[in-house]
């Protein structure tokens, strides 16, 4: 993550500062022109206060204003001519200096020069000024006046701003990575602790990842406690579930042991009843001991086909009591639970409701953030001093009716797992309401539509 970010930050950082150094330059590169031009400028104007008149023609001193005009090599050459391109004067500079002027005399052959106006360009390595003037000296002569300057002084600054930007920006790109590491370390300060944490979770030093974290890394120091907790309960579950295997085995094996002491063979159908309670009892719970916890994230599942399934099967198991089940569960409501998980939680509900209710049964949901699913029966209830009991495992309200007293414990555990809860109430129908609340999930866009 380190070098990922160190890469990126590199290569945004030379972008930004490549483009900057791009526009700096690009931008002194313009001024050093315009400052040349400004100077050619300033050159011909001193040009035209020099000048003299001599009858039609013009006179200039033996020493204009600037002195590199006297200075051959120096670099800065003037003309004038008249209207048909003669030159009547040059600059001494000029005259000793091997500099081609055929570009003036295609600059009047094409017309470029306007009278009254300055005419700038760069031809080779030299910037060209022309300004065209009418003298008003005998018959209105028009004079043009050339200045030429060698780009070389105007390169040379040019490079050396270059060297001194590109060193400039070497040290800034030092300093800023230097920063840039600086700032990633601290910044990353908080992963590489969640990274020791999680070590140590596994080395078994450290029992949780704790809460200290920025809000970018709570959530998932959360989950991952929530994974540990999922550990440690899978562990306690699986623990539980032997221990109930084991006790619930006692007495079948007890009842074997004596017959088998006793061989009497009047004795078989016991046998075989004992035979079939152990089996279903390993069974059951060797199921639970397989149950799945969700550890951050649930699938989503539709409660009313779970709840039709069961509703159909348990109708046929148990055909000779005639019971009438309403269900009132939209098709499109979702919970954010496994599809097996609610149906073993569904399963004991229903199965406990077929079992215990006269007639009828009604079971119904209200949908929102939790989901609450309702199972009322015409039974005889339970008591409200044995309601929270019977979600302790092992408890149970009847000795009549077969079972191991682990069924709502079971169902509690789920609810739990998923931050739901079940609860027990009196229904309207008469008998026990069953409350099953469970985390709610957005609608599919199929039926949402």
């Amino acid at each position: 993550m380190r070098a990922r970010l160190l890469l990126t930050s590199t290569l945004v950082l030379g972008l930004g500062l490549g483009l900057t150094g791009w526009v700096l330059d690009r931008s002194f590169t313009a001024s050093v022109v315009a400052g040349a031009q400004e100077q050619l400028k300033l050159l011909i104007y001193s040009l035209l206060g020099a000048a003299e008149e001599d009858g039609p023609r013009l006179r200039f001193p033996s020493a204009p204003l600037e002195p590199r005009l006297q200075q051959p090599g120096s670099g800065l050459y003037a003309t004038v001519t008249d209207v048909s391109g003669t030159v009547i004067w040059q600059s001494r500079s000029l005259r000793l200096a091997d500099t081609s002027t055929n570009g003036f005399t295609e600059a009047l052959a094409d017309g470029l020069i306007v009278p009254g106006s300055f005419q700038f360009r760069q031809i080779d390595d030299q910037f060209e000024m022309f300004y065209r003037v009418i003298w008003e000296t005998e018959g209105d002569q028009t004079f043009t006046f050339r200045v030429i300057a060698d780009q070389a002084p105007f390169r040379a600054a040019i490079e050396s701003f270059r060297r001194e930007l590109m060193l400039g920006l070497a040290a800034v790109v030092a300093a800023l990575m230097g920063a840039q590491v600086l700032a990633i370390a601290w910044g990353l300060r908080p992963v590489a602790e969640m990274a020791a944490r999680v070590e140590a979770v596994e080395e078994g030093s450290r029992e949780r990842m704790g809460e200290d974290y920025p809000p970018e890394l709570a959530g998932l120091a959360r989950n991952i406690d929530r994974f540990i907790d999922h550990e440690v309960s899978s562990r306690e579950r699986y623990r539980r579930a032997m221990d109930d295997l084991a006790h619930s085995l006692k007495t079948p094996l007890a009842v074997l042991r004596n017959a088998l002491t006793a061989a009497r063979f009047e004795d078989l159908k016991l046998l075989r009843e004992q035979l079939d309670r152990m089996e279903s009892t390993v069974a059951h719970q060797l199921s639970r001991a397989m149950a799945a916890r969700p550890v951050v994230l649930a699938g989503r599942t539709a409660p009313a086909n779970v709840a039709q399934r069961l509703v159909k099967a348990l109708q046929t198991a148990y055909m000779t009591k005639n019971v009438t089940v309403e269900l009132a569960i939209p098709a499109e409501l979702l919970v954010r639970c496994d599809e097996r998980d609610l149906m073993e939680m569904l399963g004991n509900l229903l199965e406990n409701a077929f079992k215990y209710c006269t007639s009828q049964i009604a079971v119904a949901a209200e949908s929102g953030a939790t989901v609450r699913l309702t199972i009322d029966d015409d039974g005889l209830g339970v008591p409200v001093e044995l309601r929270l009991q019977l979600l302790a495992r092992g408890a149970r309200g009847d000795t009549v009716e077969p079972g191991h007293g682990i069924g709502l414990a079971v169902v509690a555990e789920l609810a739990s797992s998923y931050g739901g809860a079940l609860s027990i109430e009196t229904s309207p129908l008469g008998g026990a309401r069953v409350i099953l609340e469970l985390p709610g999930a957005p609608l599919a866009k199929s039926a949402a539509s």
